[in-house]
């Protein structure tokens, strides 16, 4: 058979199926492709070469196959072919396993001991030598261990993989393991910030984001009234020390002056390497590091400190800075590295720390983009947050588009895309011209994200843009930075309205928004993907709080219902001060209420028999602060015409034939021919009548002699 030459090239060769790196996919390695077209004299001399040499046609074959696979990973790994879902981070060296369901729910588990014996064999297999949960059970306070078990949060633990073994295999065991229903490796989250561009320390020549005259920031001027109205906001309230924000950063430098007096303290802790509080940290007076598990909470980046600067530095105190919210309490806690990157893990450990210690606001300005959803284990710990009460802020990221950015994009947190000093989508960001706010369908608010100046730790040396850092302060940029505005915000909602839930503090910052400042072309009226809501206002947020109107009851006319039957009806009240009324009952017994979160509740009454009669129901609607009230006329008729209570007989007195005639309908149907003159019970013979027959009389008498004093509850039609 005559082999073909010419011009015709080979076909495209499949490299990295399964094998090296499967994002490679279909890379034409011929060498048409590899040479360039027109270039068959170096093709003819290949070939010459390869037959000068003594190389065969299927030597020649294995031969480029092997070059083409090494020319796939290193073209891969030079970054000339993006990798599939590049934006997708994971540490290779963690497992986060999700372990099946047992019947003796939350436990402590540790190496060897999970109560799956399938998960313990995979481990001895491949000698794992560390396996912890996530959420100890055993750090959770104890008034909340029964939703902690209810949501499986103690069946969420690492696996480190041990040096030489394949991840990949050992991750594909557990895939297969009954004990096992979920496995990922651990995600990597970074700041959502570009590099610092520091500059002056005056409140009003650079923090244009909370008072904009058009003048500022000086190298980048924007435009007058892009801003949060802060000082009319601060008229208002400055915010309160009962207030506590956890910011989920890279650390805290504690001892800059603008955060002096500002720290939390966990009361229950103190420094003397005894957990005081059992929560499974020691000596965690002011927070805690799970980078490191220790109780230095110190920022080695700039990160966190920026952030908490912008959120909470001290206020009208003559030096740097003022933040949005001057006196809440800072929990600092450290779950991202010196190179600004963490795990999911250390952050849901972090979320859930913050809820358990009492935080009323999280602040997080982290995350990465997935197409394929957030960590499982993450998405538990916001849920967990936000069933206690605390409001999750984070930041929607910077990559300038719609794909999910988590934790952002989780329900129930509040989604922060960033504007510049003209009340445009920041698009880009200086450190970047590809960069810019993210934006999509589960954004919630913008907030001023653009060269935000801020405080910095004293060894911030980072250059960016076209300025240095000085002093102790400088700017940055990113949704990062437009993040802790709102979670200051957040928490001076909180100061003025202490027992709102996140649902409601997230509705008034939506609703407090400035809507159409952006471009026109993505600002549009009302809720858009680029702006959400609008960019935050702190004036019109607190001045609807300021206004203190109560919510509006309205309750049905009276109401009828007979004894052991069951009345139900409906109350509503307006949403005051852009929040849902809790609604509550009283004095009535056997009276319940359901609320259903949205302005509705439902009533139900299921009277007793010793009800009967006229009664008032008093039922208030409150926002947390401010409450209305009114209450229903209730009747409840009586159930039994001789208005017996352990009494069929109807002879007032509940007696031993009363008992009788109780118990035989129950289980005869008929009323029996009674001796009353039987004789009294002979101690432990189940024959009372003493007559060799244990009948329905003997039965009664055990059953009086039981329950004399407290006969049962039955009423009979008395016929």
């Amino acid at each position: 058979m005559m082999r073909q030459t010419g011009n015709r090239a080979p076909s495209p060769l499949r490299l990295c199926s399964g094998q090296a790196d499967p994002s490679c996919g279909r890379i034409d390695l011929s060498p048409s492709t590899l040479l360039g077209a027109g270039r068959r004299e170096r093709l003819s001399f290949s070939r010459s070469l390869w037959q000068r040499v003594g190389v065969g046609v299927a030597s020649r074959v294995r031969i480029v196959r092997t070059l083409g696979a090494l020319f796939c990973l290193l073209v891969t790994a030079g970054g000339l072919v993006p990798r599939a879902n590049a934006a997708e981070e994971y540490d290779r060296t963690t497992l986060v396993v999700k372990l099946a369901p047992t019947s003796d729910g939350a436990r402590r588990i540790t190496k060897g001991q999970s109560g799956r014996p399938d998960f313990d064999r995979i481990i001895a297999d491949f000698d794992v030598a560390t396996v912890r949960q996530v959420f100890p059970p055993t750090q959770v306070p104890a008034h909340r261990r029964d939703l902690a078990q209810k949501m499986r949060m103690a069946d969420f633990v690492i696996v480190r993989v041990p040096d030489g073994v394949d991840p990949d295999a050992l991750k594909y065991r557990f895939e297969k393991s009954s004990g096992v229903e979920k496995v990922e490796f651990d995600r990597i989250v970074r700041i959502c910030a570009g590099p610092m561009i520091p500059n002056d320390t005056y409140f009003s020549t650079h923090q244009y984001a909370l008072h904009n005259d058009g003048t500022q920031p000086p190298y980048d001027p924007g435009t007058a009234g892009a801003d949060c109205e802060m000082e009319a906001a601060w008229a208002i309230t400055t915010g309160d020390t009962n207030v506590v924000l956890a910011i989920i950063d890279t650390g805290l430098d504690y001892l800059h002056s603008e955060f002096a007096g500002r720290l939390w303290n966990n009361t229950g802790e103190e420094f003397d390497d005894i957990d005081n509080d059992s929560n499974g940290k020691v000596d965690d007076v002011f927070g805690w590091n799970f980078v490191g598990n220790n109780n230095s909470p110190r920022d080695d980046h700039e990160h966190g400190t920026h952030v908490a600067g912008i959120a909470a530095a001290n206020g009208n105190n003559g030096v740097g800075i003022a933040g949005i919210n001057w006196h809440c309490r800072i929990m600092p806690l450290k779950a991202l590295g010196a190179d600004g990157s963490g795990t999911s893990t250390n952050i849901a450990a972090a979320i859930e720390y913050a809820a358990d210690m009492g935080a009323d606001v999280i602040s997080m300005s982290l995350g990465y983009t997935s197409t394929t959803g957030g960590a499982d284990v993450e998405s538990l710990a916001v849920l967990y947050a936000v069933s206690v009460g605390v409001t999750v802020v984070a930041a929607i990221g910077n990559d300038d588009n719609s794909l999910p950015h988590y934790p952002s994009a989780y329900p129930n947190v509040i989604a922060v895309g960033a504007t510049d000093p003209d009340d445009h989508r920041a698009d880009p960001f200086c450190w970047d011209p590809q960069s810019g706010s993210n934006y999509g369908s589960y954004i919630d608010v913008c907030a001023p994200g653009g060269r935000i100046w801020s405080t910095l730790p004293g060894f911030a040396v980072w250059p960016s843009c076209d300025v240095y850092p000085s002093g102790g302060y400088g700017d940055l940029s990113g949704t990062s930075m437009a993040t802790p505005h709102v979670s200051g915000l957040a928490c001076l909602v909180k100061a003025l309205r202490p027992g709102w839930p996140p649902d409601s503090v997230a509705r008034v910052i939506r609703l407090g928004a400035e809507d159409q400042v952006g471009r026109p072309e993505e600002d549009t009226p009302g809720f858009d993907v680029y702006h959400g809501w609008g960019r935050i206002n702190g004036r019109i947020t607190l001045q609807s709080l300021a206004l203190a109107f109560p919510p509006i009851l309205s309750v049905p006319g009276p109401q009828t219902v007979t004894e052991a039957d069951t009345l139900r009806f409906t109350v509503t009240a307006s949403d005051s001060n852009f929040t849902y009324p809790v609604f509550s009952i009283g004095p009535l017994a056997n009276a319940s209420v359901v609320n259903h979160g949205d302005g509705t509740a439902e009533v139900m009454i299921v009277p007793d028999y010793d009800q009967q009669g006229a009664h008032q129901l008093v039922i208030m609607a409150s926002d947390g602060a401010l409450a209305d009230t009114d209450s229903v006329a209730v009747t409840i008729l009586d159930g039994c015409r001789c208005q017996c209570h352990g009494d069929p007989i109807c002879d007032a007195i509940a007696d031993l034939r009363d008992v009788v005639k109780a118990v035989d309908m129950a289980f005869r149907g008929g009323a029996p021919i009674l001796d009353v003159d039987c004789p009294a019970f002979p101690g432990g013979r189940a024959d009372v009548n003493c007559d060799g027959v244990v009948t329905v009389v003997d039965v009664v008498r055990i059953v009086d002699t039981a329950f004399r004093g407290q006969p049962p509850d039955y009423c009979d039609p008395c016929l």
